[in-house]
């Protein structure tokens, strides 16, 4: 009797668990729920520098299912450029991401591209 107990409380926390883990990857991706994005102009940066992070981002966000929709967005992105280094060589950014989302919510992602000899490297990942 007292097995059977344990194997039933031991069912409920294995059950709690899985249910608040999965809970929190969800609500963990600043991204989630999101189908289309608006990106906001970014201010102060040579026309190459932000074709090339629009170009990226546009990217990234089509390998997460996401399309830029000025018109009918679920989220409104703001830029903010944080560092950027141009040389010879290439150049590097790293960004804040400000995700708006149509109920108010705001998340934070970091974004970072590297264009450089050796080719692009850009990154999309949780603040």
């Amino acid at each position: 009797m007292k097995l059977r107990w344990w194997l039933l409380g031991a069912g409920a926390l294995l059950t709690l668990v899985l249910v608040v883990w999965s809970i929190n990857e969800v609500s963990a991706d600043p991204l989630h729920g999101i189908e289309t994005v608006a990106i906001e102009p970014i201010d102060d940066l040579p026309d190459f520098v932000q074709e090339g992070v629009l170009g990226q981002l546009s990217v990234k966000f089509k390998d997460r299912g996401i399309r830029i929709d000025a018109a009918n967005p679920d989220a409104v992105i703001r830029i903010d450029v944080s560092k950027l280094e141009l040389n010879d060589s290439g150049f590097y950014l790293v960004a804040s991401l400000e995700i708006k989302k149509k109920s108010g919510e705001r998340r934070k992602m970091v974004f970072t591209l590297s264009i450089d000899k050796n080719g692009i490297n850009a990154e999309l990942k949780r603040a």
